[in-house]
C-alpha cells in the first residue's frame, strides 16, 4: 500500500514553522534582556528596586556582624569566667591542702639539741604565713587549717633502754603524732621575704637565741610538699531560733499540764467510783428493825 505523497511536504512545512517559532522566542528574550532597549522608566524603577535590596542586605550584614562580635565577646567573657574559677579553685586546694604543691621557699630545720617549745613552732608559722607563705609542712606533714600542734612528754625510760630512774623527754606533735628530730619546716614562696620575716631584728630568730636555739635557715629553689593525707572530723552546728525553742517548751509544758490534768480527772473518777460502791454496800449491810418508829 503506497502512502500519500502529501505526508512529505507537510512534514517540511511543520519541521520549518518550528524552527521560526524558537527562533522568533530566542529573539523576544534577548529583546526582553537587553537594557538598551528598554524603557526610561523600566530601569528606573529596577534601579530602585535593586538599591532597596542592597540596603537590606547591607542592613542584614551589619546586625549578623553585632551579633558575631557579641557572642565572640560573651565567649571571651565566659573564659575568663571560668579562667578565675579555676585559679581560685587551685588556690582553695592550695590552702586547704588537698593537693601537692611546688615551687621555690625555704627549709628550717631545728636540732634535737635546741630547746623549743610548740608555742615556737607556732610563732615560726605565723610569720611564715604572715610573709605569704603559699604552703608549708612539718617534718612532711602538710599544714592547713585544721593542722593541731601542741607537745607531750615521752618517758625515755623502756624495756629496750633502761634508766635508773624515769627520764621524760618533750616532743613536738603534729595532728596528736609526735615530730622526731631534726624538724624540718617547709614554706614555698619568695625565700627573700619568708627569710627576712624570720631574720629581721627583735624578730622569732633573735628570741630563740636567747635560750640558745638557733634554726638553721636555708633558701630552696624548688620544694615539694605533699598533699594533706589526714583525716578531718567537721561539725555542723544548726541555728539557734530563741522563738522556736520557747514555742516547743510552751508546747511541751502544755501536753505535761493536760496530762497531768486527764490524770487528775482519771483519779478522781475512779475515787467517786469506789464511793458510789461503799455507799451501795454500807447500804446493803443496814439491818432493818421493823419495831422500830421511823
Amino acid at each position: 500500500m503506497n502512502k500519500p505523497r502529501w505526508y512529505l511536504p507537510i512534514t517540511i512545512v511543520f519541521l520549518f514553522l518550528g524552527i521560526m517559532l524558537s527562533l522568533q522566542f530566542q529573539a523576544q528574550t534577548r529583546y526582553a534582556n537587553d537594557l538598551t532597549l528598554q524603557k526610561t522608566e523600566n530601569l528606573i524603577a529596577m534601579v530602585r528596586g535593586l538599591s532597596e535590596k542592597r540596603q537590606k542586605l547591607a542592613l542584614e550584614i551589619i546586625d549578623l556582624s553585632n551579633q558575631l562580635r557579641s557572642q565572640l565577646e560573651s565567649s571571651q567573657d565566659e573564659q575568663k569566667l571560668l579562667e578565675s574559677i579555676q585559679l581560685e579553685t587551685e588556690k582553695l586546694e592550695i590552702v586547704n591542702g588537698t593537693v601537692e604543691h611546688k615551687g621555690p621557699g625555704i627549709t628550717v630545720t631545728i636540732e634535737d639539741y635546741m630547746p623549743i617549745y610548740y608555742t615556737d613552732i607556732l610563732n615560726i608559722l605565723n610569720e611564715l604565713w604572715n610573709a605569704g607563705a603559699e604552703a608549708i609542712s612539718i617534718n612532711e606533714h602538710r599544714v592547713t587549717s585544721h593542722t593541731t600542734i601542741s607537745s607531750v612528754k615521752i618517758n625515755l625510760n623502756t624495756e629496750r633502754n633502761p634508766l635508773s630512774e624515769d627520764f621524760y623527754m618533750p616532743y613536738i606533735t603534729v595532728n596528736h603524732r609526735v615530730v622526731e628530730y631534726p624538724i624540718v619546716m617547709k614554706a614555698i614562696g619568695d625565700p627573700n621575704n619568708l627569710e627576712k620575716a624570720l631574720t629581721f631584728p627583735g624578730g622569732i630568730m633573735d628570741k630563740l637565741a636567747l635560750f640558745d636555739t638557733y634554726p638553721v635557715i636555708t633558701k630552696m629553689e624548688e620544694l615539694i610538699i605533699p598533699a594533706d593525707q589526714s583525716s578531718h572530723i567537721h561539725f555542723f552546728v544548726s541555728e539557734y531560733k530563741p522563738e522556736e525553742e520557747e514555742a516547743s517548751k510552751n508546747n511541751a509544758d502544755s501536753k505535761k499540764e493536760n496530762n497531768a490534768k486527764n490524770t487528775n480527772a482519771k483519779n478522781t473518777n475512779a475515787k467517786d467510783s469506789n464511793t458510789l460502791r461503799l455507799e451501795k454496800t454500807r447500804t446493803k449491810l443496814i439491818p432493818i428493825n421493823p419495831n422500830k418508829k421511823p
